[in-house]
């Protein structure tokens, strides 16, 4: 069990780190984007589907969507006070140096291990909670705001929020699907939702 937990942990670190590593590449608005990718609560889902049923992650998918509209009025009040004031050319995004690349990969490992943890004790929306934790969204607005500015965050933000409502569309479709009997199709259902929100939020704002 233990070791299925940790594995479960490395693979979700794994994610974060290649989340972070196209992060490096982007600008502070499509950084924001890719940073609401679900890294942590996607394998927790998966792994709470395969292990509990359909019903019970269904019931997290639900806990994860609550937890994304909290964080996007977090971002939304975040952005709106960083963006005020602020210089109008922000400065460039430089992400994550090793170390830092390194402590955003254990913090979303961490948060695999203590959901699959809860899972054998609590119920599923306290881990769909745990599991959407914004663990590199906070992480990487912290850093482009102390070495880009506050243009540079809230450009970050305002990505980011675009992305969570694909997130939310994403999750919202995952655990309906689940709930009228999908199994297994739930997951390119809802990554197609997701995929379809992206390109219309891309062709409004072009």
């Amino acid at each position: 069990m233990a070791t299925d937990l940790l594995a479960k942990a490395a693979i979700s670190a794994a994610a974060a780190g290649l989340v972070l590593a196209l992060l490096r590449r982007a600008g502070p608005r499509a950084g924001g984007l890719a940073a609401a990718v679900p890294v942590t609560s996607m394998p927790a889902l998966y792994w709470l589907a395969a292990e509990r049923g359909a019903g019970y992650a269904a019931a997290a998918a639900a806990g994860s969507l609550w937890a994304t509209f909290a964080s996007a009025a977090m971002a939304w009040l975040g952005a709106a006070a960083l963006m005020r004031g602020a210089a109008p050319w922000p400065a460039p995004l430089r992400l994550h140096p090793r170390g830092r690349a390194l402590l955003s990969m254990v913090a979303a490992g961490t948060l695999s291990l203590v959901v699959g943890v809860l899972s054998r004790h609590t119920g599923p929306v306290w881990c769909g909670l745990v599991a959407a934790v914004p663990v590199v969204a906070l992480t990487t607005t912290f850093i482009a705001h102390r070495h880009g500015g506050a243009a540079t965050a809230g450009l970050f933000l305002r990505g980011y929020l675009d992305g969570m409502v694909a997130k939310a569309v994403f999750l919202g479709t995952l655990g309906a699907a689940w709930v009228l009997g999908a199994g297994a199709a739930a997951w390119p259902l809802a990554l197609a939702g997701a995929a379809t929100m992206v390109l219309v939020q891309g062709r409004r704002t072009a």
